[in-house]
C-alpha cells in the first residue's frame, strides 16, 4: 500500500497577525533601498516582502527625525505624563518628611535622656520646642 500524502489543514486561523519591523530592519532595508537602482528596488520590496508607500513611511520617519521604531497607536498624553511625576514626586517626598520627623522626635528624646542624666527632675527639663507637652 503506497503512503497518501499529508491532507492540508483547511481551517483558516482567526486572525492574523502584523508583520513588525525591528528599528535594526528598518534601517538595513532603507540603506540598501536607497542605494540600489530602480530594478534592484523592486527586487528588494519583493524579496523583503514589503510595498515602497512602507519604505517612504520608513523614510519620511528617519527624516523627520522620530525614531524609527516608533509605534503605532495613541500618542501618550503629556499633561498625564506630568502628572504621574508629580506624584511620584509627592510620595517620595512624604517618605522623605516621615523620616525627618521621626529624626526629629528622636532627637528630643535624647535631649531629654541626657539632660534627665545630668541629674535635672523631669519637671525642671527645658525641653526643646518640638517636644513641650501642653498641660491641661
Amino acid at each position: 500500500m503506497a503512503s497518501r500524502p499529508a491532507v492540508p489543514d483547511p481551517e483558516v486561523p482567526a486572525k492574523t497577525t502584523r508583520r513588525r519591523f525591528t528599528a535594526a530592519d528598518k534601517a538595513r532595508i532603507l540603506d540598501a533601498y536607497e542605494s540600489a537602482s530602480a530594478i534592484e528596488r523592486s527586487a528588494i520590496c519583493r524579496r523583503e516582502r514589503i510595498y515602497s508607500s512602507l519604505i517612504s513611511n520608513w523614510r519620511k520617519q528617519r527624516n523627520s527625525g522620530r525614531p524609527v521604531a516608533a509605534r503605532r497607536g495613541p500618542k501618550a498624553d503629556p499633561d498625564n505624563a506630568e502628572i504621574v511625576r508629580l506624584q511620584r514626586q509627592n510620595t517620595m517626598l512624604e517618605g522623605r518628611l516621615a523620616k525627618a520627623e521621626q529624626v526629629i522626635d528622636i532627637q528630643g528624646k535624647v535631649y531629654a535622656l541626657l539632660r534627665a542624666c545630668a541629674g535635672e527632675s523631669a519637671e525642671q527639663l527645658d525641653l526643646p520646642p518640638w517636644n513641650k507637652r501642653s498641660s491641661k
